[in-house]
């Protein structure tokens, strides 16, 4: 070794000293390339699940919104918003006869069918009956007129037109689920 440093130039130091610091460089720069190829791989994986976050505040805003507009809350009674929307300024429906029949659909989902019916003979014009039929769906997403029969008040011959006041029985029905259904599948997020 000492044979090797004794005729040890300048220019030869300069070249050993270049070889040695480039393998050492070299080694260096392999290990920043495979940390920088792992958080390439990571960044991607993060924009995936920035994008899947981004759909879901989204999506919880939309949900948010209609929650607030809906009148008919999860929690209430529905025959107390039946009631309630009857009773507005530019409906008034008076008093009603409210019945209501559960209808098993599947394990897990059932409707519930409200009947609902003037009560004491009291008739409305088709006006009232629309505007009332119309708010009750307007106002909740979860309720929906399925059936609606009109006769009219007075017993008219054929070809007779009549006054516009009508008797009416609406089936109003809403859909919940039961607590014996399967829980949702898990989303993947990533």
């Amino acid at each position: 070794m000492k044979h090797f440093f004794a005729h040890m130039s300048f220019p030869r130091a300069v070249i050993l000293f270049c070889t040695l610091g480039s393998l050492a460089l070299g080694a260096l720069v392999f290990l920043k390339e495979r940390r920088l190829s792992q958080i390439e791989t990571e960044l991607q994986t993060v924009q995936g699940v920035l994008k899947q976050i981004q759909i879901d505040a989204y999506r919880y805003d939309e949900l948010a919104r209609q929650a607030d507009s809906e009148k008919l809350k999860g929690q209430s009674d529905v025959e107390t918003f039946i009631r309630n929307t009857a009773a507005q300024d530019k409906i008034t429906m008076g008093q009603l006869d409210i019945s209501n029949k559960p209808v098993i659909l599947s394990a897990g989902v059932s409707d519930k069918v409200y009947t609902i019916k003037p009560g004491a003979k009291r008739n409305h014009s088709l006006l009232q009956v629309g505007n009332f039929l119309y708010t009750l769906e307007r106002d909740s997403s979860r309720v929906k007129i399925t059936h609606l029969k009109l006769t009219p008040s007075d017993k008219l011959s054929p070809g007779e037109i009549g006054k516009d006041q009508w008797v009416f029985e609406a089936d109003l029905t809403t859909r919940i689920q039961t607590g014996s259904a399967a829980p949702p599948p898990d989303q993947n997020r990533g």
